[in-house]
């Protein structure tokens, strides 16, 4: 598991941020986070994101990451940074206080400076960068933010789209948590609850995704998507709004009972990672995957280009 219960005794009180940077050796941060998702346990109670400054006395127990390696497999490595194929239905970092395995797990495993430089959804597949030390996760970061990073992903949209080419440009917006299935973002202009949404009602950003039609899969359509922003769920949103969810979305274009088995199975319920089964996936949601593929990346680094592909396993 990535998370083990670990007891630790206090010698002298001291408040909850400082016991974690002294004895788990982690920055101000990275110890506030710890105590915002619920892994600090004292008195049998899991401290809340007010109690940095409790005082802590006799012992505690904390929720501490175990990096183990699954030999997730590797498409390049340098010195500055990794490049992962991720597979389908791997988080990339663990939820909350659960012991979900994650692509973190590979990468802690390898270097404990390395961290992610951009995230995909767990449902896809593909590419993911990773930088090895803190001057190759800066730089490479900036690449991303400058959208110096050239992305690109392939997908099975359900139908048969028949334009070539085209774009969507719909801005995009999450949702509060708390909301009716608020793991889902929304469109602007989209019906919810018998309401249109607008901007009065969420923070709505430009999203623009580009397509190109590949060819055809029985009654779907093979996709090659490049975007030019980096919205939440930017593609599977812009596809549903167009009526061509991918094909396999747990989320998207399917009945709202489905998707709340589905998050039950995967988030909720999931002690002992049990998901939901194959059979009912290609039930619900067509597919037992989600048909949406990372797969290449383009990009200068220390003047030199780099370009990577993934093959896309349908």
């Amino acid at each position: 598991m990535p998370f083990v219960l670990e007891s630790f005794s206090i010698d002298s009180p001291i408040v909850a941020y400082k016991f974690l940077i002294q004895n788990l050796n982690l920055t101000m941060s990275e110890a506030q986070r710890y105590i915002n998702k619920g892994r600090v346990f004292y008195r049998g109670v899991s401290l809340g994101n007010k109690d940095k400054n409790k005082l802590l006395e006799n012992s505690v127990s904390v929720l501490v990451f175990k990096a183990q390696s699954l030999n997730v497999e590797i498409i390049y490595q340098n010195n500055d940074f990794i490049v992962f194929n991720k597979p389908p239905k791997m988080l990339i970092h663990p939820k909350g206080r659960f012991n979900h395995i994650s692509l973190i797990d590979e990468i802690k495993a390898i270097s404990k400076e390395a961290n992610l430089i951009h995230r995909i959804d767990k449902e896809t597949s593909g590419i993911v960068l990773v930088g090895k030390h803190k001057n190759a996760i800066r730089e490479l970061g900036d690449l991303f933010c400058q959208n110096k990073i050239q992305k690109e992903y392939l997908a099975v949209a359900r139908g048969r789209i028949i334009s070539g080419d085209f774009c969507i440009n719909l801005p995009l917006s999450t949702q509060q948590k708390g909301a009716n299935l608020s793991v889902r973002s929304l469109y602007l202009g989209q019906k919810l609850d018998r309401r249109v949404v607008n901007c009065d009602d969420l923070n709505f950003k430009e999203a623009r995704s580009e397509f190109e039609v590949l060819g055809y899969l029985g009654d779907n359509t093979l996709l090659r998507v490049n975007l030019h922003t980096g919205r939440t769920h930017q593609i599977r949103v812009h596809l549903n709004s167009i009526n061509h969810a991918i094909l396999g979305d747990p989320l998207y274009g399917c009945d709202d009972d489905f998707t709340r088995e589905y998050l039950d199975s995967e988030f909720v319920d999931n002690t002992d990672n049990k998901t939901l089964s194959d059979s009912n996936r290609i039930k619900y949601f067509g597919s037992k995957r989600l048909m949406l593929h990372s797969y290449s990346l383009k990009f200068t680094y220390k003047d030199r280009e780099f370009y990577f592909k993934c093959p896309f396993v349908i």
